[in-house]
């Protein structure tokens, strides 16, 4: 007798250890979204990689085949400072008295307002221009108002862009950009 006892006790023992391991893996199912891990995501296609918040890195695009050309627009909303640097590939041809002007727009890309002057870019092969732009600083003492207008921008908007010209171009002029907004 003793051994059917045995055997009904590990069954129930049994029986009773998967009826407990079935309620912790339904808990464990059911747990609220917020104590649950994260889940993984994949990074965006886009060329603009958002860093913690503070910084936008960004690679716009641009193709110089005459005297202007514009990159694409660079989300800036919150920057308050820009650091850019162009590299020139192999120039084919001669480019002379070339600039770069900064340009943002408060608007999503309606209105296009200069941000600082335009910078004098040297365009021949394997040439690196860098330069930075920096918001107004308000006063120390009191609140302080910029000038009206309806061409120049004191501050990055929504977005920003860059004109490129040149007073005389050649065939082609391909250029690495690099922009980096905090």
């Amino acid at each position: 007798m003793e051994t059917r006892n045995s055997k009904a006790e590990t069954r129930n023992y049994l029986l009773a250890w998967f009826a407990m391991a079935a309620l912790v893996l339904a808990a464990l199912c059911l747990l609220p979204t917020a104590l649950r891990l994260p889940s993984v995501q994949a990074a965006p296609t886009a060329t603009v990689r958002n860093v913690p918040s503070v910084w936008v890195v960004d690679s716009p695009s641009i193709t110089i085949a005459g005297a202007t050309a514009t990159t694409t627009a660079t989300p800036s909303t919150g920057a308050h400072e820009a650091h850019i640097q162009w590299i020139f590939q192999t120039v084919s041809g001669s480019y002379g008295t070339c600039t770069a002007q900064m340009k943002t727009s408060y608007d999503g890309g309606t209105t296009w307002l200069t941000l600082g002057s335009a910078q004098s870019i040297t365009v021949t092969s394997n040439t690196v221009n860098a330069w930075d732009i920096y918001q107004q600083a308000p006063s120390t003492s009191a609140v302080t108002n910029t000038s009206t207008s309806a061409t120049a921008a004191t501050g990055f908007g929504q977005q920003t862009e860059i004109t490129f010209s040149c007073s005389s171009y050649g065939t082609s002029a391909p250029v690495t950009i690099t922009a980096i907004y905090k």
